[in-house]
């Protein structure tokens, strides 16, 4: 049979001032013409369906409408685990329910991890949600004091599924961790501040195929692992990464990924003020601009925006004599003080300029003024 591995959807996600539904629900539709075409046989979520635990109510629906779709109407079995980004209680709430029309969601880690059997007993999917090793000594207290690390943790969970699977499956088992050697994207925030420690292959050995989420660049760390990657591009430093699916035949564990389309990529240009003005193959990507010519102040935001409006970063000259670069995001402008947007406004047209304290008072008496005025 053939199966689809995927992860890191993370509905919900903010950029700019916005979010990236539409790009996820362009993601969804290639994952359900490939569930067709290739006549997917079942589809696993390796974690961080949400962006946090606190989603709004259109992300919350985006999943619903997925599960819908791909359970309801195509009728293939679709597994998810929680990553380290999901509220684990709220993605598994019902799911003794769900299970009965083959929505299968594991939320917190359980001590005998029961496996979802496909193909009429032959494949075996065991779905392992992203855990601590503390959760891992509470539910293994006879290796307590073995338990130091979360290398110890990975190891006795999947050493007590080792013990108790058949071997004459095909073992498949869905996790959410940072294996050692894997190479990461800015938007491994988690990783890359320190606080999810890797894991050797050595806890993977022994399983016919190990679908992993957490990482968001697609690629093989082992001979039966792999990393499907995100979707979407969620950072600049994915610019140049394909995105894609995994898809896994378990009639010879053959796998292929599979690149999608993105509705929206990611690039960074660079080039004079006008230049870049003139440019009309920007306007429906994600961007990051440079500007040679001028310093990164609201003003240039403002009119850049307008032309571009998937605008995220802008960089340019140093108003202190023109050396080194500026950089103004939209997330920062949009959170802007009145007083930042004329600091950044008196450094762009007045070399510059740092206003005095009896300036910015009188700045803020004007603005008083005219809030009273509304």
């Amino acid at each position: 049979m053939k199966i689809v591995h995927t992860s890191d959807w993370h509905f919900g996600m903010r950029v700019g001032t916005g979010n990236y539904e539409d790009c996820q629900r362009f993601f969804l539709q290639q994952l359900y013409e490939l569930i067709q075409k290739e006549n997917v046989g079942a589809v696993l979520c390796a974690g961080d369906v949400y962006d946090s635990g606190n989603v709004g109510a259109d992300a919350i629906a985006l999943f619903d409408s997925a599960a819908q779709k791909i359970c309801g109407e195509l009728k293939v079995p679709f597994i998810v685990i929680a990553g380290n980004h999901d509220q684990a209680e709220r993605l598994a709430a019902h799911k003794e329910l769900l299970s009965c029309v083959d929505l299968h969601i594991a939320g917190r880690l359980e001590r005998d991890i029961k496996p979802v059997l496909l193909d009429g007993g032959r494949v075996a999917v065991y779905p392992v949600p992203h855990f601590n090793k503390y959760e891992v000594s509470e539910l293994f207290p006879e290796t307590k004091d073995d338990i130091r690390t979360l290398q110890d943790a990975h190891m006795a969970v999947f050493d007590r599924i080792r013990e108790t699977m058949d071997r004459s499956r095909c073992n498949i088992v869905v996790s959410h961790a940072y294996i050692v050697g894997a190479s990461l994207s800015e938007s491994d925030r988690a990783v890359m501040k320190g606080l999810a420690p890797a894991v050797s292959k050595e806890v993977l050995r022994d399983f016919d195929y190990v679908a992993l989420g957490h990482i968001h660049k697609p690629q093989e760390v082992g001979r039966n692992a792999r990393y499907s990657g995100s979707p979407v591009k969620y950072s600049f430093s994915e610019e140049n990464q394909e995105k894609g699916v995994m898809l896994v035949d378990t009639e010879g564990m053959s796998c292929t990924f599979v690149p999608f389309k993105q509705l929206r990529d990611r690039k960074t240009a660079e080039g004079t003020f006008d230049e870049l003005m003139a440019r009309s193959d920007l306007k429906d990507d994600y961007l990051r601009l440079k500007v040679t010519d001028r310093v990164a102040g609201s003003d240039m935001q403002a009119e850049l925006g307008k032309r571009f409006p998937y605008l995220l970063e802008v960089t340019g000259i140093s108003a202190d004599e023109g050396e080194g670069e500026s950089t103004l995001t939209a997330e920062e402008l949009k959170s802007a003080s009145d007083e930042d947007i004329l600091k950044r406004f008196l450094a762009e047209k007045c070399g510059n300029y740092i206003p005095t304290e009896e300036q910015l008072e009188m700045f803020r008496e004007a603005m008083a003024m005219t809030e009273e005025s509304k």
